[in-house]
């Protein structure tokens, strides 16, 4: 009996902590992270020596043999080896992941700066994911309180045809706003994806209208006896390390996490910040107005007269206005959960995610509604693209 209870008890301490069980690429990833950081502060003395233990420790951690190689020709006052071409690409791959990682300064942190792209968080969103392409960099974003607030940053790989997909098999990785829609687990996968991967929905509404198409991005991790990717290698999709995906796992919630993949980060002051979000919440409160007022000609100027669903074009919206407006002695619009971002790669467009209550003498509904404002030449935002 005492032997049994002896194994139980150790059966539940292992359970307890087989979460911090780490390994070999786990352990190797947390020196880098310590040299990296050493370097960026000018702490060369200290980066060698950390270097050199990685690469006694851990011989067939290549990247690690890399840095510790330029670390080595800089103390010798050698050209250090990063800045020379080899005719190895494998080599000149690690030489690249070394430059993304060293040469990234996260320069939202000094200068108390947001990201221009988020403009507004909903209640119910906790935190979002930002991943600047051209810097190989995911933002992990906590709604602070409606503010989005950079709490880490992270390392990853994309694809080797670069970023801006439009076609099939075209390897580049997608720019624009996405949601996380499943998380496929270890088992269910080749090793290829490492420990998971969180698929997105690429292609979007807006994507499918701009005729881009595609399919299986995904966010996924490495096999295990691999340590990371250089930065242009995957078919498309975000690859992060094994354990960078195990620390995003606490952060995401299916159907709600926030995925923006932009070209660069365009960081704006916090005052900034607040009078785009300002701006953007007034002229979704003018449209709610202009639909409650039951006045149709105030209603129809809140879409441009490039305006498309996937049942309207602009005349026929104003048909459709004009008809049911008509029969109404009164409609109520109800917004909750309302995500406001600017869209990547587009010029004053604006993404409004949300979900609607209408209700009216005759009708009543919930819809999930997803509308495209662009600020037109009059300085107007106006709905250009409606999605539900």
């Amino acid at each position: 009996m005492r032997t049994l209870y002896l194994l139980l008890i150790i059966l539940f301490v292992n359970n307890i902590y087989a979460d911090e069980i780490i390994s070999p690429n786990e352990k190797a990833e947390i020196e880098l992270l310590k040299i990296i950081d050493y370097m960026r502060n000018g702490s060369n003395e200290e980066a060698l020596f950390i270097a050199e233990k990685l690469s006694k420790n851990y011989p067939n951690f290549k990247l690690g043999k890399v840095i510790y190689a330029d670390l080595l020709s800089s103390h010798l006052q050698k050209k250090p080896v990063l800045s020379s071409k080899s005719k190895d690409k494998k080599i000149n791959d690690l030489k690249s992941e070394a430059k993304a990682r060293i040469n990234f300064t996260s320069v939202y942190k000094k200068n108390d700066l947001l990201p221009k792209s988020i403009v507004q968080l909903s209640d119910n969103v906790k935190y979002a994911f930002l991943i600047e392409l051209s810097k190989s960099r995911l933002y992990l974003v906590k709604n602070n309180s409606g503010i989005p607030e950079i709490i880490a940053d992270y390392y990853v790989s994309i694809g080797k045809g670069g970023y801006n997909k439009s076609i099939s098999g075209d390897n580049k990785t997608p720019i624009g706003v996405y949601k996380i829609t499943s998380h496929l687990i270890d088992e269910d996968l080749p090793e290829l994806y490492g420990n998971g991967a969180y698929p997105i929905n690429y292609p979007n509404s807006w994507d499918i209208r701009n005729n881009k198409t595609g399919y299986g991005i995904w966010i996924h991790g490495v096999p295990r006896d691999v340590y990371s990717r250089p930065p242009l290698t995957s078919e498309g999709c975000v690859v992060t390390s094994n354990r960078t995906l195990q620390k995003l796992k606490k952060y995401t919630e299916i159907g709600k996490t926030p995925v923006l993949l932009v070209e660069n980060v365009n960081w704006i002051k916090r005052n900034k910040w607040h009078q785009n979000k300002e701006e953007a919440n007034n002229f979704i409160k003018e449209w709610e107005k202009s639909w409650e007022s039951l006045d149709p000609h105030s209603f129809i100027a809140q879409h441009s007269i490039n305006f498309n669903s996937k049942t309207h074009d602009f005349e026929k919206r104003v048909a459709h206005i004009l008809r049911i407006i008509g029969n109404k002695t009164f409609i109520k619009i109800n917004i909750k959960n309302l995500n406001l971002f600017f869209y990547p790669e587009q010029r004053n467009l604006i993404y409004a995610d949300f979900r609607q209550f209408y209700e009216s003498n005759n009708f009543k509904t919930a819809t999930n509604k997803k509308l495209f404002w662009k600020k037109e030449k009059d300085g107007k935002w106006r709905i250009i693209y409606e999605d539900t």
